[in-house]
């Protein structure tokens, strides 16, 4: 199968982490819509990533649809969410935390790059921010065990960890060192995991600027063991 995305998407991280958490093999192709626009529209008609080509050439797109893919191609017993009951519901509830303050972190970096500073909403950049800072807040209050949904990793944790990532590195205020104990000592024992450490974006291209030189796009491969 084919991953298509630049890891300086979180979305697209959040697949790839999960892909090789589960040692499921695929090629990278790193497009980005701001330089292979109609690459990315060859597989996802709206131009967005991530999308994962079948080996059958279907394509499926939206992280969420990808991952769901992912689970049942592993089956109930190593899917990164659980198949049904209060195990299940939790883990939906604390990935939707996290995708909800990865939204806002995401809107608030376009608010801030794609316009001129004179043309920047500084209420709605707020507004934007306080809702991640809320989210990132919850998700910091609810760990019991080593993992936040569970006794084991699961998506909870992929994803939450992926949207830290991402906003320690296009808006480190939000993130202020002390802040967050809880989410900083799971990122920290993630970081150290294979398949963080080989799906971390590099901060240059992470700005969400289409000025910024892209890296030149080659195919890529990448697996990790078996949970």
């Amino acid at each position: 199968m084919i991953l298509v995305g630049r890891y300086r998407s979180p979305f697209t991280r959040r697949v790839a982490i999960s892909l090789r958490v589960l040692g499921i093999e695929y090629e990278h192709l790193p497009y980005t819509a701001w330089s292979q626009l109609e690459s990315v529209r060859a597989v996802n008609p709206v131009g967005r990533v991530p999308a994962l080509v079948l080996d059958s050439g279907e394509a499926l797109f939206d992280s969420t649809a990808i991952l769901d893919y992912i689970d049942q191609l592993v089956g109930p017993g190593r899917a990164l969410v659980p198949a049904a009951g209060p195990e299940r519901r939790r883990v939906l509830r604390v990935t939707a935390c996290a995708l909800g303050a990865l939204e806002k972190v995401v809107a608030a970096l376009y608010e801030h790059t794609m316009h001129p500073p004179a043309k920047v909403h500084a209420p709605w950049l707020a507004h934007n921010e306080n809702q991640a800072r809320s989210g990132l807040r919850w998700l910091d209050s609810i760990a019991g065990s080593p993992w936040l949904a569970g006794d084991a990793m699961t998506q909870a944790d992929i994803t939450t960890v992926v949207t830290y990532d991402f906003a320690r590195i296009v808006n480190a205020p939000l993130i202020p060192d002390g802040r967050y104990p809880t989410l900083d000592a799971l990122a920290s024992r993630l970081s150290e995991h294979p398949a963080f450490v080989a799906t971390y974006p590099a901060a240059e291209v992470d700005q969400a600027n289409p000025s910024l030189q892209e890296v030149p796009c080659e195919a890529e491969r990448g697996a990790e063991g078996a949970r």
